[in-house]
């Protein structure tokens, strides 16, 4: 099943475009026709994901495999390094699917590479651009991104030298999410406080003008499901 956008109404495009406008946030819900979003919702249930995360040399791809592989101890240390170095510098820890990366080398699953060709065609990105009134929008990454029980994302602005990121998406594929499971989308003002906060909504599309501070807080131990969303940057040419 091909991705298919649900239909928007101008008036819905027109709110969002406020809002980003205005906040440099907005939320478009329903994007894709609902037998979409499933399909996605089921697919992203079958592949292997790597384990990100930092260390002082930078960003690491651990394979799950692998990681599983280690005795229970040495996983241990290494989740208590993760959230060690999270105290006081930037960290993340979080599950990833390389879709994007995938695709562009003709070894992703066909449905992942189906909507990375979506992500990337007339529909998406004409959508795109009237929703954000950004007609520089050219094309868009992707990754399938999976936060588990402990995992997060601290503050950050999504600034990548080169990349001529102008919107990050987030597309929940998760239904049911509670609020006070975590993995919220927090949004960071000027006096140190969450300004705003959005929850991964199934079939939401978060959007973010970059640069602009945010994280995603810690996934409470008692949360009821993993945190599996769509994400990626809007990128100019």
């Amino acid at each position: 099943m091909k991705p298919t956008l649900a239909d928007h109404s101008p008036a819905t495009l027109s709110a969002v475009r406020e809002r980003l406008a205005a906040t440099g946030r907005a939320q478009l819900h329903d994007l894709l026709a609902a037998s979409c979003a499933e399909h996605l919702r089921a697919e992203a249930e079958q592949p292997d994901f790597n384990v990100v995360t930092r260390r002082s040399t930078g960003h690491v791809d651990l394979p799950g495999a692998w990681l599983y592989s280690l005795e229970p101890h040495q996983r241990q240390t290494l989740g208590q390094a993760v959230q060690a170095a999270a105290t006081d510098a930037f960290q993340y820890l979080f599950d990833k699917h390389p879709i994007y990366d995938l695709a562009e080398a003709g070894a992703a699953a066909p449905v992942w590479a189906d909507l990375v060709a979506f992500l990337n065609g007339k529909a998406f990105l004409g959508l795109m651009r009237e929703a954000t009134g950004e007609p520089g929008i050219a094309s868009a990454d992707a990754q399938l991104t999976r936060f588990r029980k402990g995992h997060f994302l601290t503050e950050h602005d999504d600034t990548a030298e080169g990349k001529n990121r102008l919107y990050a998406y987030v597309l929940g594929l998760t239904p049911g999410w509670r609020i006070d499971w975590g993995g919220l989308l927090a949004f960071h003002d000027a006096e140190g406080n969450v300004g705003e906060a959005f929850t991964p909504r199934f079939n939401t599309l978060n959007l973010l003008k970059v640069p602009a501070p945010h994280s995603v807080t810690q996934v409470a131990l008692s949360a009821g499901a993993d945190r599996v969303s769509i994400t990626g940057w809007l990128r100019g040419a």
